[in-house]
């Protein structure tokens, strides 16, 4: 089809149809399963925002009032508004080729700390690059992410046994005043930006949500972090996805 000549519903249809054609693809599942389902079926799979899957479930209506609509020369009679053909276009799109969230993001070559390191280390970290988070690794082992909110538990924690700041003091002694839900996640370089900004809103277990998460090559522990995902990097991912979050 050239999309120069085509019409709306042309072009309507045929974003349509590559959605239709991925998910049976993706899910497995023949011509004869309903589209509907298959949307909130994928939708599941891929953690595909609710904003996306409810204009799929609109974008069905459309394509059936179309489909079963009048014809003249080969053409569908009824056409959707230009925004319409655009935004199943630009779905299509995040469908069949979903965004990595380090190709939004980037690397970063984070900084990380040891057990044994004194917690001024990762102090510095947090003045000089406005960290809030900084992964802990035994050797080349992940063993837990020291956030701001800890070092500010431990530092309350100092303050009254009139220690004052003991800035040698060790990162894991620090890391003993993480909260349970203070966590991050190891992921995979491969993970999307609509798998991040689920894993970053209810990925943790029982459906929580993670302080972090940390991408490596395959989302092993044993190697080192390419970047470290916050809830400060929601705004992008949600912003290429289409969802207004701030």
């Amino acid at each position: 089809m050239d999309v120069m000549t085509a019409s709306r519903g042309e072009r309507f249809l045929a974003a349509f149809n590559e959605i239709e054609d991925r998910f049976r693809r993706v899910l497995g599942l023949d011509e004869h399963a309903e589209f509907a389902e298959m949307a909130r079926r994928y939708a599941d799979k891929k953690h595909l925002p609710s904003v996306q899957r409810d204009a799929l479930l609109a974008f069905a209506s459309l394509r059936n009032a179309i489909s079963h609509g009048r014809f003249y020369d080969g053409r569908p009679i009824a056409e959707p508004v230009q925004a319409v053909v655009t935004e199943i276009e630009q779905l299509r799109d995040q469908i069949t080729a979903p965004p990595k969230a380090l190709a939004i993001l980037g690397s970063r070559n984070p900084c990380t700390a040891g057990p044994q390191e004194p917690v001024s280390a990762v102090l510095e970290y947090v003045s000089r690059f406005d960290y809030s988070q900084v992964p802990v690794y035994d050797g080349a082992r992940y063993i837990g992410i020291l956030t701001t909110n800890a070092i500010a538990r431990w530092l309350a924690h100092q303050l009254t046994l009139n220690q004052g700041l003991a800035e040698g003091e060790p990162v894991d002694r620090v890391l003993a005043f993480a909260e349970p839900h203070e966590r991050a996640k190891l992921v995979g370089r491969s993970i999307t930006a609509a798998e991040a900004l689920a894993q970053l809103t209810h990925g943790g277990e029982g459906r929580t949500p993670v302080t972090a998460l940390i991408v490596t090559e395959t989302g092993r522990a044993t190697e080192q972090p390419l970047r470290v995902i916050t809830n400060s990097d929601l705004p992008t991912l949600s912003s290429v996805l289409g969802i207004g979050i701030s």
